[in-house]
């Protein structure tokens, strides 16, 4: 095999909450984390032209040792003296910097489809420790699918999968610095925090009505005091029927979970006429 094409699936919080901030400057958080059908797609390929080189059809998206990828990439190759050079094309439909962790998904994609294609044998655990290296999200998106996340995320218990239900994800054309929404969050004045364990029986009896109906992250209020089209986006999904709506990690995404795929059709085609220069998608819940 001298290539292959690897998929990279966005991830959405069906709740977030931020327990303490550890010495480490990082918070231990407590979250369900589900896998959508919106993807990148990633081909890599065998070459003897280069030692290894990385493109991209994202005009701001960088492909040096800034990107994950090429982290994820490089790693790879000196770890397991990978013999031949390698190509990688990354093409983007995940918003970046979104909540959405397309970058944490690049890059197990990344991992994942290196394994493949030079026969490593890595196991799934193997392949979710080496992506811990480069993120907190990244052993998430090596395994998909529905999942608790603890610790600083990188703690998982998988969940049985969610039925599919069609997601309407809206990212607003704002720039919202992790770090700082972090920072900025007050853990005392948290007024609402979701109830974790209760929607996990919610999803392990299927009602994904409930469980939408109990979605809450804890960063939604800050961010949505310092950029107000988060909450306007939330409310016209809510107004549109959605079951839920939230915003997605540390934003600035919203998304709305729908029974109806007809009115999630509408509710995309209403924010494109209402927010012309939002990125808009309708997608679905999934395995990896």
């Amino acid at each position: 095999m001298e290539s292959i094409l690897v998929r990279a699936r966005a991830k959405i919080n069906l709740a977030l909450d931020v327990l303490r901030k550890r010495e480490d400057g990082y918070h231990d958080l407590r979250m369900i984390m589900q896998t959508v059908y919106l993807h990148d797609i990633l081909i890599i390929k065998k070459t003897d032209k280069y030692p290894f080189k990385l493109a991209t059809d994202a005009l701001h998206l960088p492909v040096d040792e800034r990107n994950l990828v090429h982290q994820a990439a490089a790693f790879c190759m000196k770890e397991f003296n990978l013999d031949r050079g390698m190509f990688i094309l990354l093409k983007k439909s995940i918003p970046m910097a979104a909540g959405l962790a397309g970058g944490s998904s690049d890059c197990a994609a990344a991992i994942s489809g290196i394994n493949r294609l030079y026969d490593l044998k890595l196991s799934n655990e193997e392949i979710r420790s080496i992506g811990k290296r480069f993120g907190a999200d990244v052993p998430f998106c090596a395994m998909g699918g529905l999942a608790l996340s603890e610790g600083i995320g990188d703690v998982l218990t998988p969940l049985p999968p969610l039925e599919s239900a069609s997601v309407v994800i809206a990212k607003p054309p704002i720039a919202v610095s992790t770090a700082q929404v972090y920072n900025s969050l007050s853990l005392e004045d948290i007024a609402m925090r979701p109830d974790i364990d209760k929607m996990i029986e919610d999803l392990k009896a299927s009602d994904i009505k409930s469980a939408a109906k109990g979605m809450v992250n804890v960063l939604e209020p800050g961010c949505i005091e310092e950029h107000p089209e988060i909450g306007m986006l939330k409310s016209i999904l809510l107004e549109s029927d959605a079951m839920g709506a939230i915003m997605s990690g540390s934003g600035p995404s919203v998304f709305g979970i729908f029974q109806d795929q007809r009115q999630a059709r509408n509710t995309v085609k209403k924010i494109r006429l209402l927010f012309p220069h939002a990125e808009v998608f309708l997608t679905g819940t999934c395995s990896l």
